[in-house]
């Protein structure tokens, strides 16, 4: 097994926990890919290490962290969310051991949102693995109570959330505008058909929107949380980025 680095990343105000896994062979002289690992809402760094890891065993350098106002990290989820991603991205670039010109970002559900968002906005992201991706609405209705007002910091999800600040930002952003964007940077979409939470078809429509190159994979049956955690999905994924980070992309769907 390899050993877990637990590191600090500064993201505005906030301090954000992380783990940090470099492969055995990885040095200043050979710096090899890194990827970002993005939770959803609710989650934790915690329950993707085990994906983490497996980026470290194949020769990826793998960080994940807690979203602010998420498991070890501070703050509340707010319009500065983005920021996140950022200080990620920074911490990777200065790394030795990492390729500061080879780097992807991987999120399921509201991570994926927030990692579409960030690939369409910093072209120092690569390549996006989007599992499950939220859209403005999902996320909204995730952290938005029946009966809660605006101003209200919610934790019903798990999770820290200054709902007022985040709303006004949401608002004002179109996932649907965000994905094509990005082209000429690769997509790899990610959805299983027995989503309860977000409909695969949602995924299509993004799927299309997207310029190539482009990939779509659909996963019979499943749950939200299933293609996350899948050993399969981990494998493909894997190689879609080892393809992708290498040079030369292509699309496909399945």
């Amino acid at each position: 097994m390899l050993k877990p680095i637990k590191v600090t990343l500064q993201a505005g105000p906030y301090r954000l926990a992380a783990i940090f896994y470099l492969p055995k062979d990885a040095s200043g002289q050979k710096p090899v890919p890194g990827v970002i690992v993005c939770h959803g809402l609710g989650s934790k760094k915690e329950n993707h290490l085990a994906y983490t890891e497996y980026l470290a065993e194949q020769g990826f350098a793998g960080l994940a962290f807690d979203w602010r106002g998420h498991g070890q990290s501070a703050g509340n989820l707010d319009d500065h969310t983005l920021d996140d991603v950022t200080a990620a991205i920074a911490y990777l670039s200065r790394r030795p051991e990492v390729d500061r010109h080879r780097l992807a970002i991987r999120g399921t559900s509201m991570g994926a949102y927030f990692a579409l968002h960030a690939a369409a906005l910093d072209a120092r992201l690569k390549a996006v693995v989007a599992i499950a991706p939220a859209t403005e609405d999902i996320v909204l209705m995730g952290v938005t109570p029946p009966k809660a007002g605006k101003d209200a910091i919610d934790y019903s999800q798990g999770a820290r959330v200054q709902r007022k600040l985040l709303i006004a930002w949401m608002e004002k952003q179109d996932i649907h505008k965000a994905v094509p964007r990005i082209a000429p940077r690769p997509i790899f979409f990610i959805h299983c058909k027995g989503d309860e939470v977000i409909p695969y078809q949602s995924t299509e429509e993004l799927y299309a929107l997207a310029g190539e190159p482009k990939k779509l994979l659909l996963l019979e049956g499943g749950h939200h949380r299933f293609a996350q955690q899948d050993g399969t999905v981990h494998r493909l994924t894997v190689e879609w980025l080892r393809e992708i980070l290498a040079g030369g992309a292509t699309s496909s769907s399945t």
